[in-house]
C-alpha cells in the first residue's frame, strides 16, 4: 500500500516523491499533492480503514476531507489509494503508543515499550535481534521515529522494506542513519540513495552484503542530489568490486563529503579506476574529500600500475586530500612506486597506509619500494630507504631507555632512602621510598624484590643494586604506559597490532618540534633515531643568529644529535643516553666549510645521544635546544594533527616530503615567468593574428562595386592589411559604446559617424549625408552571399568587415575621388593618419592594461583566488549554449557580475562594461561563423575583470586594486552566494 502527502496541509504520511496531478478534492478543486515510496507492505496491508494510522488521525481531526486517485503500483497494476489529511500538530506521547498498539495488534508483532523502542533506535537495547522490518514499520507509522534526527540500528534485522520505510518517512530529518549489519539489500540501498535528505551528513551501511548491483543503485541516487550534505560514508565489507567506478562518478557531485570508507572489499581494476578517478575528479573540482580508506581490498591483483597511475595523478596536486589507508591490497613495488613519483611534490597529504603492500612509508612520508629497502645511498629520497623502516612489523616494540640525567637522580634519592647511613637499603627503607614515589607495596613485596634483584643470601642493597632495581621498575611502567597507548590507537583506528607502529602523522598522534641551536656555527644538522641516524634536516639561521628547524616526530622517546660544522654536539637542555653500540654518522658537507679534501672528516661515531621524551604526558608543540625553551604543562594526547597559521612568521611549518633540496628552492625563489603564470595561454596580437583575421574579412567586402580594377583591389588589400591593428582597436572601442552586450558587438551609424567625425574627415567634401550612404552600402551584403548563413546578424549594426568596407570607401570617397591622392594606398594612409591619434591611445591604453596585469603581483592575487573564480564563471556560463556545446561566458552575463559585485564608481559606469569585456577578449580571426569571439574563456574572464580595476582606476597598483574587485566579488558571488545560487 502507498499513501500520498497532500502540499497543502501535512499527512501522517511523511515525506514527498513524484508529483501528483489530476486529483481533485470532492468539491471539484484541484489539488496538488505528491506521492511517497513504499512505507512498509506489511505494515498497512492488514488495516482496515477504522485501524488505519489515517483513520487515527481522521478521528483527532474535524471534518477532514477525504480524496481517492488510481495510481500504477510497482506491479503495474492500478488500485485504489485512499488519501487522508490531517492538521500538522505534532502528536503527543500517549498518541503515539496508542497508535503504536493498534498497528502491532493488527500486524501480530509483540510491542515494546516507548522506553525499549528509544533504546532500539539508538542501538542501545539488550537484543537488538528483535527489531526487524515489521517493527520499523510499525515504528514510521506510528510516528515514533519523528523526533529522531540520528537513527542507529546496527544489526538490528533490518531489510529492504525496513530501509525504505525510514528513508521515505524521516529523509526531510534525518541527520544519521547506521544500518550496520543488516540486509538493506538493492531496492533498500536505491530508496535511501533517491530520497531526498537535504539535512543527512553520515551514513552508515557496513556489513550488508551489498554486493555491486546495490552500491551502483545507491551511488546512481546520490549523485542526483546535487543539495546533499552528507560528510561520511562507510560502506566496508560489502562485497564491492565494480560498482567502484559508479562510487566514483558520483564524488564530484558530493562536494561536501569528507571522509569515505570502503575497506574490507574486492575494488580492483576497472573498480579501482574508476574509483581513483572520481577523486581525481573532486579533488580538482576543489571538493572536500579528506579521508579516504581501502584497507584490506584488492586493487594489487588486477591492472594495479593502471589504478596507481590515476591515483598518482590525483595527489599531484595539493588538494583536501589529508588521509589515504591502502593496507593490505597486495599492490607491487613497480606500481607504489609510479604512486610514490605522483607524491613526492604533495605536501598535504599527511597520513599514508601501505602496510601489507610492497613498500614502507619513511618519517618525512616518502614511499620506498620494497626493492629498494637496502640499496642506495640512504639520503636519497625515495629511490632508497632507512634500514628499519617505519611501518614494518621490527619496530613495533621499542626498547624504552633511563637517561644519565635519571640516573643521577636516582643514586641522590638512595642517600636520602639510606637513612641509617649505612650505605646499603633494606626492605622497610625501599617500602618507604616507593611510597613517596607514589607506588604503595607492602614490606614483604619490597623484600621479594630486593631478593630478585640481589645473589642469593643477601638482604641489603648497595647504590649500584638500587639504581639497577629502580631503573628496571621505571622502564616497566614506561613500556606498559607505550602498549597501553598503543592498544588504545589499535582499538579506534580497527587495524591489526601489525601496524600498530606507523608513519601516519594522524592515526600516530605525530607532534611537530622546533629543534634550535645557539652558538658560532656555519651550518648545523640534526640527525635521529627515526632513520638511525641516517638522513640530516638542516637547520636554518634567522636574523638573531639562531639555527632551527621544525620537525614531525611521533609520541614516543627520539634520540637527536647535532653535526655542527664538522663535528657532533649534543641537544642543549635534553637529557642524554648512552648507546649500547656506537653509530656512524656520515657528516654532511657545507660549500662554506672545510671539505674533505682540505682535511675535514667525512663520518664520526658517536656513542652519546640527547633523547626527547614526547609520550602522552608533552604538548603538541615542543621547542628544545634553546636555553630559554621551557617544558610545557602536560597534556593528554589527541587525534590531531597541529594546523598552524601560515601567515605567522613565528609559526610552525612542517610539510610531509619536503627534501633539502626543495627547501632550498623555496628559500631561493625562482623568478617570476609569464609561461608559469595564469596567464600563460594568452595569445598575444601579432601580424601573423592580424594577417589571419584580414583573410577572414577581406572575402566579405564588395570591393568589386566601387573599385573595378582588380589590380586597385589587391593594392587596397595590401595597405589594408598594413593597418589593420589599427582598425581592430578603433572597431573595438567602437563596437563596445554601440552595444549593450545583450548580442554579438557590432558599430551602430551614429557612432561611425562619430569616429570619422573626431577624426576631422566629415567636411564640405565628405558631409554626413554621405556617411549615411556609405553606411548602408557597407551593411548590405552581396547578392546570393547568404549561401552559408552567419551565425551573427547585426541588424542595423556593421560587423568587422562591414565596418573595413565603410573605412574603405570613406578612404576612396574623401581622398581618391577628390584628387588629393593618385592611388588607393596613399587614400587609405591618408585616412589612418586622421584615424591615428584615436587608434594610438586606444592601444596604448591596451597595452599599459597589459603590461600591468601581466605581473607576478596580479598572478598571485588570481592565484589565490583561482578556484572561487572558477566556480563564479561557472555559475554564470552558458547562457548562449546549445546542448553539447562548450559552456562560455556572454557579455550580459559578465555585467551581472559586476553589479553583483558593486564594481561601478565615476570612472568605470556601467556604460564601460562593454569595453572591459573586450579588452578581456583576445582576437580571434573567425567573427562570423563561430560564436567564441563574443564570449569569454575562464583566462578571458579574469582578463576582463582586471581590465575592469584598470578602468576603476586610483593611484593603487592594479594588483591592489584587482585583489579590492575580487575579494569584493567572493563576499558577494562566493562560496555563501554560489550556493544559493545554484538552490
Amino acid at each position: 500500500c502507498k499513501t500520498l502527502d497532500s502540499s497543502l496541509s501535512p499527512t501522517i504520511g511523511g515525506a514527498a516523491g513524484f508529483a501528483l496531478r489530476g486529483l481533485r478534492s470532492p468539491d471539484g478543486d484541484l489539488v496538488r499533492r505528491s506521492r511517497t515510496s513504499v512505507l512498509a507492505d506489511s505494515c498497512m496491508s492488514c488495516m482496515d480503514e477504522d485501524d488505519s494510522p489515517m483513520a487515527m488521525g481522521r478521528r483527532r481531526s474535524s471534518s477532514l476531507p477525504r480524496l481517492s486517485a488510481s495510481l500504477p503500483d510497482e506491479g503495474m497494476e492500478r488500485r485504489r489509494l485512499r488519501v487522508f489529511t490531517t492538521v500538522g500538530t505534532p502528536l503527543s506521547a500517549a498518541q503515539r503508543a496508542e497508535d503504536y498498539s493498534r498497528v502491532c495488534r493488527r500486524q501480530g508483532i509483540v510491542p515494546v515499550s516507548l522506553d525499549n523502542a528509544a533504546k532500539m533506535i539508538s542501538n542501545q537495547a539488550t537484543n537488538q535481534a528483535l527489531v526487524g522490518d515489521r517493527q520499523v514499520a510499525a515504528w514510521c507509522t506510528a510516528g515514533l521515529l519523528d523526533d529522531q534526527p540520528k537513527v542507529s540500528l546496527r544489526d538490528s534485522d533490518v531489510g529492504e522494506d525496513g530501509a525504505k520505510a525510514i528513508a521515505v518517512r524521516l529523509g526531510a530529518k534525518l541527520e544519521s542513519l547506521d544500518l550496520t549489519g543488516n540486509a538493506v539489500g538493492a531496492r533498500g540501498a536505491e530508496m535511501i540513495g533517491v530520497t531526498k535528505m537535504p539535512n543527512l551528513q553520515v551514513l552508515i551501511l557496513s556489513r550488508n552484503g551489498l554486493g555491486d548491483a546495490a552500491a551502483s543503485l545507491l551511488f546512481a541516487g546520490l549523485k542526483m542530489q546535487t543539495e546533499s550534505k552528507l560528510t561520511r560514508i562507510v560502506l566496508s565489507e560489502n562485497q564491492i568490486s565494480r560498482a567502484g567506478r559508479a562510487i566514483g562518478e558520483a564524488l564530484p557531485t558530493l562536494v561536501h563529503l569528507n571522509s569515505l570508507d570502503l575497506h574490507w572489499n574486492y575494488l580492483a581494476g576497472d573498480g579501482a579506476v574508476g574509483l581513483f578517478e572520481g577523486v581525481m575528479l573532486n579533488q580538482q573540482k576543489g571538493g572536500a574529500l579528506a579521508r579516504l580508506d581501502l584497507a584490506w581490498n584488492c586493487i594489487g591483483t588486477s591492472h594495479s600500475r593502471t589504478s596507481m597511475d590515476v591515483l598518482s595523478k590525483a595527489v599531484q596536486a595539493e588538494g583536501a586530500l589529508l588521509h589515504l589507508d591502502l593496507s593490505y591490497n597486495s599492490i607491487p613495488a613497480e606500481a607504489c612506486r609510479i604512486l610514490g613519483e605522483g607524491l613526492k611534490d604533495n605536501h598535504a597529504l599527511l597520513g599514508l597506509h601501505l602496510v601489507g603492500n610492497a613498500a614502507a612509508v619513511d618519517d618525512n612520508g616518502f614511499i620506498v619500494p620494497a626493492n629498494d629497502w637496502s640499496a642506495g645511498e640512504p639520503d636519497l629520497r625515495p629511490a632508497s630507504g632507512p634500514k628499519e623502516l617505519l611501518g614494518t612489523t621490527k619496530q613495533v616494540m621499542q626498547p624504552r631507555v633511563v637517561t644519565q640525567q635519571e640516573r643521577e637522580a636516582i643514586r641522590g634519592f638512595f642517600r636520602r632512602v639510606d637513612i641509617d647511613g649505612s650505605g646499603c637499603v633494606d626492605a622497610k627503607e625501599l617500602k618507604d621510598y616507593l611510597g613517596t614515589v607514589g607506588i604503595e607495596v607492602t614490606r614483604e613485596e619490597a623484600q621479594t624484590r630486593i631478593k630478585h634483584a640481589l645473589p642469593e643470601g643477601e638482604t641489603e642493597m648497595d647504590v649500584e643494586v638500587f639504581t639497577d632495581l629502580i631503573e628496571s621498575m621505571i622502564l616497566q611502567a614506561r613500556q606498559k604506559e607505550w602498549k597501553d597507548a598503543r592498544r588504545f590507537a589499535e582499538l579506534e583506528r580497527e587495524r591489526s597490532a601489525l601496524e600498530a607502529r606507523t608513519s601516519c602523522w594522524i592515526c600516530e598522534c605525530w607532534q611537530p618540534v622546533e629543534i634550535s641551536y645557539e652558538g658560532e656555527a656555519v651550518a648545523v644538522w640534526v640527525y635521529t633515531s627515526l632513520d638511525n641516524f641516517q638522513r640530516a634536516t638542516k637547520l636554518t639561521q634567522d636574523d638573531s643568529d639562531i639555527f632551527s628547524c621544525q620537525r614531525m616526530f611521533p609520541p614516543d622517546q627520539i634520540s637527536l644529535i647535532l653535526q655542527v660544522d664538522n663535528s657532533c654536539q649534543l641537544v642543549s637542555g635534553l637529557d642524554t643516553v648512552d648507546l649500547e653500540e656506537p653509530v656512524s654518522i656520515r657528516l654532511r658537507q657545507d660549500p662554506k666549510l672545510k671539505s674533505s679534501q682540505d682535511g675535514a672528516p667525512t663520518s664520526i661515531e658517536v656513542s652519546q645521544v640527547s633523547v626527547l621524551q614526547l609520550g602522552s604526558g608533552r604538548k603538541h608543540k615542543r621547542k628544545v635546544g634553546c636555553p630559554s625553551a621551557d617544558d610545557e604543562e602536560p597534556e593528554l594526547p589527541k587525534r590531531a594533527v597541529v594546523v598552524d597559521d601560515p601567515n605567522n612568521p613565528s609559526g610552525f611549518l612542517v610539510k610531509p616530503r619536503l627534501t633539502e633540496a626543495e627547501f632550498f628552492a623555496k628559500k631561493k625563489k625562482a623568478p617570476w615567468r609569464f609561461d608559469k603564470s595564469i596567464f600563460a595561454a594568452w595569445r598575444y596580437e601579432n601580424a601573423k593574428l592580424y594577417e589571419s583575421a584580414f583573410m577572414n574579412d577581406w572575402p566579405h567586402l564588395k570591393v568589386h562595386r566601387f573599385i573595378k580594377q582588380l589590380d586597385k583591389r589587391e593594392e587596397a588589400a595590401r595597405a589594408l592589411q598594413a593597418h589593420y591593428g589599427e582598425f581592430i582597436r578603433l572597431y573595438r572601442r567602437c563596437a563596445a559604446l554601440a552595444s549593450d552586450g545583450s548580442i554579438p558587438m557590432g558599430v551602430g551609424m551614429n557612432f561611425s559617424l562619430d569616429v570619422l567625425t573626431a577624426a576631422g574627415l566629415v567636411d564640405d567634401q565628405l558631409r554626413i549625408s554621405d556617411v549615411d550612404t556609405m553606411f548602408i552600402a557597407a551593411r548590405v551584403r552581396e547578392k546570393g552571399a547568404d549561401k552559408k548563413v552567419m551565425l551573427v546578424r547585426q541588424g542595423d549594426s556593421l560587423m568587422r568587415f562591414q565596418f573595413m568596407e565603410l573605412f574603405l570607401r570613406t578612404a576612396v570617397s574623401r581622398f581618391l575621388k577628390t584628387k588629393e591622392v593618385d592611388t588607393i594606398t596613399e587614400a587609405i594612409d591618408r585616412l589612418f593618419e586622421h584615424l591615428r591619434q584615436q587608434a594610438s591611445t586606444l592601444q596604448n591604453a591596451l597595452n599599459d592594461f597589459l603590461e600591468q596585469l601581466h605581473t607576478e603581483e596580479c598572478d598571485t592575487v588570481l592565484r589565490s583566488y583561482e578556484n572561487v573564480l572558477k566556480s563564479i564563471y561557472r555559475c554564470n556560463s552558458g547562457h548562449w549554449a546549445k546542448p553539447g556545446e562548450e559552456r562560455l561566458m556572454c557579455c550580459k552575463a559578465f555585467e551581472g557580475i559586476l553589479h553583483s559585485a558593486e564594481a561601478f564608481n565615476a570612472m568605470f559606469t556601467p556604460r564601460e562594461v562593454t569595453y572591459a569585456f573586450q579588452m578581456g577578449l583576445q582576437l580571434y580571426p573567425d567573427e562570423y561563423f563561430d560564436l567564441s569571439f563574443a564570449q569569454m574563456s575562464f583566462l578571458e574572464f579574469i582578463h576582463g575583470i582586471s581590465a575592469a580595476a584598470f578602468l576603476r582606476g586610483g593611484d593603487m597598483p592594479l594588483s591592489v586594486r584587482l585583489k579590492e574587485l575580487v575579494v569584493r566579488m567572493v563576499e558577494k558571488l562566493g562560496f555563501t552566494g554560489l550556493l544559493k545560487d545554484l538552490r
